[in-house]
């Protein structure tokens, strides 16, 4: 099976949840003209990142008025749509920093949450507690959201449930991106799977968003990269190429898990 998918890097404006829908419609309006089956953008892409309390003052409940708007970009695209945002949890009132996975026909088909908060997010969100894998007619599609790229269990759990592709909406910002270019390439060729990042671009206040955004193959090679703002790319991914890879590779086989205890109960 085949799959076309695209990674995109867009410069947010902060608190204008209109402004970023419409920025969105756009790159998706190109990524139409592409076919392509999934379409991610970046980590809280609807309201941008560096808001402190108003990440609390701008979240919505999902399903919710922006996840209609996103699945109204998704139906017109006939793809799947995955988007970073602020949700709001109305039973718990918890504020969770989250990726929404849209199908083709406007619905949401799985939320995740992210579990490894960074820095400043530890204040305002709460992290979730689980690494989910989301079946489509493209494959099996695992979500992480930027700082989980850097803990090499979340890749590992999503490939281990099945995942085939793994997404990661992001806001990685400087100094890091040798770290980032890295973590992408290892995580890959580590679980022998697709790995595809959206980051942000721009500055927000002291912080610089630099991009990079791009699509790992399961041996390691980066199959394209973005560039410019606004931007988008794609590639077409052959998810046969993870059997074989796996094959010859094969760490996910050969992994050791009794000799693990140690560090399970670290």
């Amino acid at each position: 099976m085949n799959a076309t998918v695209a990674v995109t890097q867009l410069k947010c404006k902060l608190s204008d949840v209109e402004v970023n829908l419409r920025r969105m419609r756009d790159l998706a309006q190109k990524a139409g003209r592409k076919r392509v089956d999934v379409l991610c953008f970046p980590e809280l892409v609807t309201t941008g990142y560096s808001l402190g309390q108003k990440w609390i003052d701008l979240a919505e409940p999902i399903p919710g008025p922006t996840t209609e708007k996103l699945g109204q970009i998704a139906s017109d695209l006939g793809s799947y749509l995955i988007a970073g945002m602020s949700e709001r949890d109305p039973q718990s009132d918890r504020v969770f920093d989250s990726a929404v996975l849209i199908d083709r026909g406007g619905e949401v088909a799985g939320v995740y949450r992210k579990v490894h908060l960074w820095d400043e997010e530890r204040r305002y969100f709460t992290p979730g507690n689980e690494f989910k894998v989301f079946s489509t007619d493209v494959g099996a599609i695992g979500i992480g959201i930027c700082y989980d790229l850097e803990f090499p269990e979340t890749s590992r759990i999503l490939a281990l449930g099945g995942a085939e592709m793994i997404f990661f909406p992001a806001a990685e910002m400087r100094p890091f991106e040798n770290h980032v270019d890295n973590f992408l390439r290892s995580r890959a060729a580590e679980n022998g799977v697709f790995v595809c990042m959206s980051n942000m671009i721009g500055r927000e206040g002291k912080t610089v968003f630099f991009g990079h955004s791009q699509i790992v193959s399961p041996d390691c090679r980066v199959m394209t990269r973005a560039k410019g703002s606004p931007s988008l790319t794609t590639a077409r991914l052959d998810l046969e190429s993870i059997t074989r890879e796996r094959k010859r590779l094969p760490y996910l086989q050969q992994r050791m898990p009794a000799g693990y205890g140690a560090l399970q109960s670290a």
